[in-house]
């Protein structure tokens, strides 16, 4: 009876770890795939309008949109 408390306690650490390190890894990949390709292409955007003096404004708009995509704290 003490080895299936055991059995089960240990399986039960080992799910706890697994799910924590899926979803770690599902954030490093949602991370990856979509924040930082539109992060990139909002500072393009942003690069892109401060280079024409009536749109800086929204350029640096942009930029701004782009670092809180990316780090959003």
């Amino acid at each position: 009876m003490i080895e299936f408390i055991l059995i089960v306690g240990i399986l039960s650490v080992f799910f706890f770890v697994a799910y924590h390190i899926t979803g770690a890894i599902f954030k490093a990949l949602v991370w990856l795939v979509i924040l930082v390709p539109v992060a990139l292409v909002l500072w393009a955007l942003g690069l892109a309008c401060c280079c024409t003096l009536l749109l800086i404004p929204v350029g640096i708009k942009l930029f701004k949109t782009g670092c809180k995509v990316l780090l959003p704290n």
